[in-house]
């Protein structure tokens, strides 16, 4: 079984770009990929010493925290976000350091490691 067939899952990747309106910077978020991602995204992994443990937070509902996991040519930056379109439904943002994992000789894949962004802060952005 190859690792690109465990990538079930499918995603969109957000930018930050700035545009100048009128001499005024303007930064938001834009679409980076033509066609979605494969990506498999697993809520429930987390690597020991890199991701952060879930904390308890008083009336507010727990944040989803995970890992991604990419091809090695998904161009990928910490402070992406991410709205996965097949598989468990939401909005993440690119947390920490991008992982390379190796296999004997060449780059297998990425790992990442994910929180969820409220949709209350968060909008995807209009196409133009």
């Amino acid at each position: 079984m190859s690792f690109k067939s465990l990538l079930v899952h499918r995603c969109d990747l957000y930018d930050l770009v700035s545009t100048d309106d009128s001499g005024s910077p303007i930064v938001s978020y834009k679409k980076i990929n033509d066609t979605p991602l494969r990506c498999r995204i697993d809520l429930t992994f987390i690597r020991q010493g890199k991701d952060p443990l879930w904390l308890p937070t008083v009336a507010r509902p727990e944040d989803r925290t995970g890992v991604m996991f990419f091809l090695p040519n998904a161009p990928l930056k910490a402070g992406m976000r991410v709205k996965v379109t097949r598989g468990p439904k939401g909005f993440f943002q690119i947390k920490g350091a991008i992982d390379e994992v190796w296999g004997y000789s060449e780059l297998s894949h990425f790992e990442v490691g994910v929180s969820e962004v409220s949709t209350l802060s968060w909008r995807e952005p209009r196409s133009q």
